[in-house]
Parts: C-alpha cells; structure tokens; sequence
C-alpha cells in the first residue's frame, strides 16, 4: 500500500496507480479510502467503467446502495453487456428489498453470463 502512496506522491494522476490502491483498500475492508481513490480515478477517465463499478461495490459494503445502484447503472450505460454489473445491481436491490428489480438484473446477468461462459457463475 504505501509503494501504492508513494507513486501517487510523485504523479497523482496515475489511474492504474489509484486503481489498485483503491482495489487494496477495498481488499482491507476500507472502503471510504477506496471510494475516495476510485472517485478520483473517474475525475480523471469518466469512462472507465472498472472504477465505476469497484466503487459501486465499495457503496454497497458500506451500506450505501442508492449510490451503488447509480454506479452499477453507470456502468450499464458504458457496457451494456457487462454481466457482473448486472449481478451487482441485483444484489444490491435484493439488500433494499426491491426484488422484482433484483430478478430482472439477477435474469440478464444469467443470461449473459450463458454467452460468455460463466463469468457470474465464478462470484
């Protein structure tokens, strides 16, 4: 983590550089320091639906499903195909209850999940 810290020191604006210390942070359970770094990636590259939706993941530990669901969608927006957003979002609507919501999201992730080979199907 700190080789992590280190890098950023010297050039802030490395998005691979964020990008994994924020996947660290996450990985330690501190997802308020990873939201923070995946923000900044997203400042910086507005399309890159990896930060979008690993801080989606981060909202969702932390409770804050109303911005994972935001970012998961986001990622929809970018990657109409992408399974795990689809997985996530469903889980996430699953946590608030919203479970005709979380099927839809839970039957297109199967669906592609089928057409790529499995990737839902290693969560």
């Amino acid at each position: 983590m700190s080789d992590y810290t280190k890098a950023l020191n010297l050039d802030g604006s490395r998005i691979k550089t964020l990008n994994n210390r924020a996947f660290c942070y996450a990985r330690l359970g501190m997802y308020s320091e990873a939201i923070e770094d995946y923000t900044t990636v997203i400042r910086l590259d507005s399309k890159n639906c990896h930060a979008y939706h690993n801080r989606g993941i981060s909202y969702d530990k932390k409770g804050d499903f109303e911005r994972a669901i935001s970012d998961f969608t986001k990622v929809l927006e970018l990657d109409k195909d992408n399974a795990h957003a689809y997985f996530n979002r469903g889980s996430t609507h699953d946590s608030l209850g919203a479970y005709d919501k979380a099927i839809v999201d839970y039957t297109r992730a199967l669906d592609l999940d089928r057409s790529t080979k499995g990737v839902v199907g290693d969560k």
